[in-house]
């Protein structure tokens, strides 16, 4: 009996050493489809790397047989993912441990999505963004539209650019509530990051302190982190860095040495709207104040070099402008963390921001009230 016991026992031993020694099945995830009437039989696959600098990496040319069935295996997740059908259409999903996205359509234009909640939260995002920015915005440029048609004074337009940067903050603050109401801790969030400024940057900063503690060692939850860190650096109270940048006629001018009393460094484009409609203001505070110590540091992104020389002439503008004709590439647009035009701040003669996207009226009683 005593045998027969410890046979038992040094069975059951060996069942949890085996059970504890086998190797842990890594989560995997999967997107398969069956989408009808595509001109190609492939699909290409893409990994977002960086959502800000909108960098990604082809992972595999998946191809589709003639049913328009395709089939992807043993994704690494959690992640972002494009793909791109026909060279035209690509989608995003946003895809977590474990599943197994399913994606089905007569055409490209009528697909449908399940399997994945983060992807629905990121459709859903993406459609309130829209309807967002229609309500908000779009809906006063048709009201500019029109008004330059029926030939509307200066000011009438000026005044409508600067109710367009407004409801675009708002239209901001909105995305801000949905990600905090329905996203939760989804990966979903990591898209949604590329909007993100400093005026909301405490709701953020919980947003990315929750999303840690459920994904602690993901990758996203870096670069999430590293966000957070950028909006940190100009956020009121920061020291800004010194930027150096060449002016029309190729000369380097450092803000460190133009830098007055006050200085507003503004971030402009000439295919902006709202930017050169602003000139005019600046316009008017920088020969009202030059004298007194209040300087302008403009610096276009915008990518063509002659559009943006045609607009400093047209708009007037005379204070320092510098630019790299890179867009949204210009490295100190990435350093700040530019992501829309007009983006500025007010900084003082230490450098420290006093101030923040302030435009239009706004910024006229700001700058009278510091001088």
């Amino acid at each position: 009996m005593l045998k027969k016991n410890l046979f038992y026992t040094f069975l059951a031993i060996a069942f949890v050493l085996v059970v504890n020694c086998a190797p842990k099945e890594t989560p995997t995830s999967s997107i398969s489809g069956t989408i009808e009437n595509l001109e190609k039989n492939y699909v290409i696959l893409s990994k977002v790397i960086d959502i800000q600098q909108k960098t990604t990496t082809v992972l595999d040319t998946i191809l589709i047989d003639k049913s328009g069935k395709f089939q992807i295996n043993n994704l690494e997740t959690p992640n972002i993912y494009n793909l791109t059908f026909n060279h035209k259409k690509t989608i995003q999903l946003a895809i977590d441990n474990n599943q197994t996205v399913e994606i089905k359509g007569t055409n490209l234009d009528s697909l449908i999505i399940s399997g994945s909640k983060d992807t629905a939260l990121l459709l859903a995002y993406e459609n309130f963004r829209k309807e967002s920015l229609n309500r908000l915005v779009y809906s006063v440029r048709k009201e500019i539209s029109n008004h330059k048609k029926e030939k509307a004074s200066e000011e009438k337009i000026a005044t409508l650019r600067s109710l367009e940067i407004e409801n675009y903050n708002k239209h901001l603050v909105e995305l801000t509530v949905f990600i905090e109401e329905k996203m939760g801790t989804s990966i979903a969030i990591y898209p949604t990051s590329i909007r993100w400024n400093g005026e909301n940057l405490a709701a953020y900063t919980t947003i990315v302190s929750n999303f840690k503690a459920t994904h602690p060692t993901s990758e996203i939850t870096s670069k999430l982190e590293k966000r957070i860190a950028l909006l940190q650096k100009t956020t009121v109270g920061s020291i800004v860095s010194n930027i150096k940048m060449p002016t029309k006629e190729g000369t380097l001018i450092e803000l460190n040495n133009i830098k007055g009393t006050y200085t507003l460094i503004d971030f402009w484009a000439s295919w902006c709207p709202p930017c050169r409609s602003e000139s005019k203001i600046l316009s008017e505070l920088y020969n009202t104040y030059k004298s007194k110590g209040f300087e302008i540091y403009g610096i276009s992104l915008d990518a063509k070099k002659q559009r943006w020389l045609d607009a400093l002439e047209k708009d007037n503008r005379v204070w320092p402008n510098v630019s790299t004709v890179e867009g949204f590439n210009t490295p100190v647009a990435i350093e700040y963390g530019i992501t829309a035009l007009p983006t500025n701040f007010i900084i003082d003669a230490e450098g420290k921001i006093v101030a923040s996207n302030m435009h239009g009226e706004h910024l006229k009683k700001f700058v009278e009230v510091l001088f």
